[in-house]
């Protein structure tokens, strides 16, 4: 699946789906920094119904530390699902982290020169890159 690179933020389209089963389209910057699954606003996340599992704590890159809510959704990747959690913050940003692209089998080409956005099935036998 091919995504955009506008701004020199990577960025693909996803779906993602809670309890009342009817996905949304979204569109996330790649983030190779957060080693979470996804992190999407409260504004997108209310609506889809996620279930709240708990709230969580983690480091920020700058070393200081952010409370969020940590909810059960489903996400979608170039047709791949997988039912994950998914951070809840209320930044207007959505992140799609390192694990969820591992989880996914997933392969992610970045070409900053020209342009290029790329995510691939890792366990594709006929990849040759």
């Amino acid at each position: 699946m091919l995504g955009t690179f506008n701004n020199d933020q990577p960025k693909i389209e996803i779906e993602v789906s809670g309890v009342n089963g009817t996905p949304k389209k979204i569109n996330a910057i790649v983030d190779s920094g957060f080693n979470g699954y996804l992190q999407i606003p409260y504004v997108v996340a209310f609506p889809l119904g996620l279930v709240l599992t708990g709230i969580q704590s983690n480091t920020l890159a700058d070393g200081s530390s952010s409370a969020h809510l940590v909810c059960i959704g489903s996400v979608t990747v170039d047709g791949k699902t997988v039912r994950t959690t998914i951070d809840i913050t209320p930044a207007n940003i959505v992140l799609l982290g390192t694990k969820l692209l591992k989880d996914l089998g997933k392969t992610f080409i970045l070409d900053c020169g020209r342009g290029k956005v790329e995510v691939i099935s890792t366990d594709n036998p006929g990849n040759t890159r």
